[in-house]
């Protein structure tokens, strides 16, 4: 594989898709102003302290079903070449315009599937996780893998771009790549506070 030609790819389009989660605050102020107050001025109910009732059992059970519920991206998803990557991000947050729960969600995910032996194109999905099983036309679902069946190629935190190409550097050419997945976590203001990246190869190898 054409690895290190691709990696500097990546550092352009890593590049363009902070700059791009940067303008996001501009969209979110335009034509979601009160959604992103309303989650910010929400206060706990603590005025009237709550009586230990024997439903033990039944709250154990509702946590542990919620902990393994299965987590889906939902998002715009195209096959195109890596080095058009910023372009599918323009078309995300375009599409965010009209969708204020969308704007207020606090994580984006990127999964590249089927990614061609050269590096040099791939499926690539950018959207939010739901846990949502209905699926549509526009906006299919991806079942994200569990994070320990990964191997982290770039630990949570916020990276320069020349630390986010020497990741991929990560992948083992030998083996075959089912998806590379990168977690954005960002603020209240839609800015990212930390990144962390993925790699999952098939058959758990």
């Amino acid at each position: 594989m054409k690895l290190f030609a691709s990696l500097l790819t990546t550092v352009g389009i890593t590049g363009a898709v902070w700059g791009l989660l940067h303008i996001q605050p501009a969209i979110a102020d335009a034509s979601t102003e009160q959604p992103i107050k309303e989650v910010s001025t929400v206060k706990p109910s603590i005025t009237k302290p709550i009586k230990a009732k024997p439903l033990v059992t039944t709250n154990t059970q509702t946590i542990a079903s919620q902990a393994t519920q299965t987590t889906y991206l939902q998002g715009l998803s195209k096959t195109i070449p890596l080095e058009d990557v910023p372009e599918l991000w323009v078309d995300f947050y375009q599409n965010l315009e009209s969708d204020a729960e969308e704007i207020a969600q606090q994580q984006v995910i990127v999964i590249y599937q089927d990614i061609s032996l050269d590096f040099r194109e791939a499926t690539i999905t950018i959207g939010f996780p739901t846990q949502q099983s209905k699926s549509n036309r526009n906006k299919p679902l991806i079942k994200i893998p569990i994070k320990t069946k990964g191997t982290l190629l770039l630990g949570k935190g916020e990276h320069t771009e020349q630390e986010l190409a020497h990741a991929w550097e990560g992948i083992a050419i030998l083996k075959e790549v089912d998806m590379v997945i990168e977690y954005h976590q960002l603020n209240q203001h839609g800015l990212p506070d930390s990144s962390e990246l993925y790699v999952y190869y098939k058959n758990n190898q």
